[in-house]
């Protein structure tokens, strides 16, 4: 009997020194595991001589070169709207807005393609590409894009900045048709709509190809489409100040102080690009008369109607004022002495083919003129030069019978001699 319990002890010993032994091994396996991960995870020491999570340090600096460049991406915008700003007083050309918009997104977004489109009150209801970065080659009517076409047209419509999310869900939600023929080489990641006042769409920016992604990146090309609507609307109400400035009141051309401004910046691109410019200078025959006969009203009516017969006359690109009275000039660029003669005398034919009448409705006879015209250089270096040569042949042209138009004549004999020369060689009359 006495044998049993140690006989029941060895049996009981061995199985637990086993599970002992195992144990132990189990738990020194996991603790050199531990040890393992753990100088995985604490690589590095901190200067405290402990150990910082790798991970951890790792993904903090991530985070740190996201928002380094974040920030160097909002230095880059503020500095470039620093800039932009500077020119929006009204002086900048407005063909160089474009350009200034592509410059802003491309900085920001550094994409593959950029396309700016402006509206044109000649073309109502479009939109017309006037700067683009990799434009597709030979893109044909796809210049104009109609509002409301394609995913360019429908920001255009709708008035709000869209990605592609925003153009996914419109096309599922709202079943709008996006993908418009001839766009497929549009590449429109972002599309923000410039708007004026009173929430006029006068054009668009779409960006696609995109590289960057900025924080808030619809944000930032809505502000970038918002200076491009700024610049356009500050530009129209300067240009409305300045024509109202140097108008005529009777008349609506410009006036003698402004046209001589002009005239200088005209003589002075004439020289720099040696181009030729001329000048036609007219008034009306016996216009005295006319005012004496029919009244002073009538006379402002004539005048008036003269100023319109010269808008629907003339070139785009032709500047005319009224120099004084009864006096009108004409500024014509690129254009050389026969041509401008040519000029003057359709102006010349139109108005003696004008009927005008009286306040009374009553035609009050023909209205004729008489006119001269010169060129820079030949006739004149200076505006003073140039305009006395064509009021010269002016005074010619009256005394010679009125209603014709003559061109200035050479200063020195050796010109005349050349000029006649010149005009029997190429069958041309003096």
């Amino acid at each position: 009997m006495n044998d049993a319990p140690s006989i029941l002890r060895e049996v009981m010993l061995w199985p637990l020194g086993g599970v002992g032994v195992f144990a132990f091994l189990l738990g020194y396996l996991l603790s050199r595991m531990g040890r393992s991960e753990g100088t995985a995870r604490r690589g590095l020491s901190s200067d405290s001589g402990g150990y910082v999570d790798l991970e951890a340090y790792r993904e903090s600096q991530r985070a740190k070169a996201r928002v380094e460049q974040e920030n160097q991406t909002f230095s880059e915008f503020f500095q470039l709207l620093t800039d932009f700003t500077r020119e929006l007083d009204g002086k900048m050309d407005a063909s160089l807005l474009p350009k200034q918009l592509l410059k802003i997104a491309d900085k920001i977004f550094l994409p593959s393609q950029i396309l700016i489109f402006l509206t044109d009150p000649n073309v109502p209801g479009m939109l017309i590409l006037k700067e683009a970065k990799s434009a597709p080659r030979e893109l044909g009517t796809s210049r104009e894009v109609p509002i409301g076409e394609g995913k360019i047209g429908w920001v255009a419509q709708m008035k709000t900045t869209m990605d592609q999310e925003d153009f996914v869900r419109e096309m599922r939600s709202g079943g709008a048709n996006l993908d418009a023929p001839g766009h497929f080489r549009f590449k429109v990641d972002l599309c923000a709509p410039m708007l004026g006042n009173n929430q006029e769409t006068q054009g668009v920016i779409s960006v696609g190809g995109i590289s960057r992604h900025p924080k808030f990146e619809k944000r930032l090309l809505s502000m970038i489409a918002d200076l491009g609507a700024m610049s356009l609307m500050n530009r129209r109400l300067m240009d409305e100040q300045r024509s109202k400035a140097n108008s005529d009141g009777l008349t609506g051309l410009i006036t003698k102080r402004y046209l001589q401004e002009l005239l200088g910046e005209a003589i002075h691109k004439s020289e720099v690009l040696h181009s030729p410019v001329s000048l036609f200078i007219f008034d009306l025959d016996h216009f005295k008369k006319l005012n004496d006969t029919h009244g002073h009203l009538t006379g402002d009516r004539v005048l008036k109607e003269t100023a319109e017969v010269i808008r629907k006359t003339i070139r785009e690109g032709d500047i005319s004022a009224r120099w004084g009275g009864e006096e009108f000039l004409l500024i014509l660029p690129g254009t050389p002495k026969d041509g401008a003669l040519l000029a003057a005398e359709k102006v010349r034919d139109a108005l003696a083919r004008h009927v005008f009448h009286d306040d009374e409705g009553d035609p009050i006879g023909k209205v004729t003129l008489s006119g001269g015209v010169a060129a820079f250089p030949d006739d004149g270096r200076t505006q003073s030069e140039l305009v006395g040569a064509a009021d010269e042949a002016l005074y010619r042209a009256k005394r010679a019978g009125r209603n014709k138009v003559l061109k200035a004549e050479p200063k020195f004999l050796s010109e005349a001699g050349e000029e006649t020369l010149l005009g029997n060689e190429s069958g041309g009359a003096a």
